[in-house]
């Protein structure tokens, strides 16, 4: 499965990958039983109350983006991401799951900023290493 972001397409071309299924559209408030969702759900779309409700997953949604990434990965989505950053590639693995496990310990135990600072401070002592 996959889900598509920052990919600059025009606004009637979709991107697909053979093989692959797109994210479908509030699939994880659904999946999750989101309260905001289900009253969405119950709710005409584009009318006044509907529009109001949306507001609250524009602003104030219940869920974060570590509990949505999370959900993606135990539902064997890839993040397929364009990058468009000086000096930086985008790199696709599939990582075993008590690895990503680990790593994100160590990233909630604060000893890491991020998934990407974890694995450039680990081949940064690997090299460091290697020199001497």
């Amino acid at each position: 499965m996959l889900i598509s972001l920052g990919l600059r397409l025009a606004p009637d071309e979709k991107m697909s990958l053979e093989g692959f299924t797109e994210y479908k559209r509030r699939e994880f408030c659904n999946d999750v039983k989101c309260p905001v969702q289900m009253k969405l759900n119950q709710q005409k779309e584009k009318s006044e109350e509907y529009e109001q409700t949306r507001k609250t997953c524009r602003t104030a949604c219940v869920y974060t983006t570590w509990q949505f990434h999370h959900w993606l990965i135990e539902k064997g989505y890839i993040i397929i991401a364009s990058l468009n950053l000086e000096n930086k590639a985008s790199l696709f693995a599939s990582i075993d799951q008590d690895l990503l496990k680990w790593i994100d310990e160590q990233i909630q135990s604060g000893k890491y900023r991020s998934r990407s600072h974890l694995i450039e401070s680990i081949l940064a002592e690997y090299r460091a290493k290697q020199i001497k």
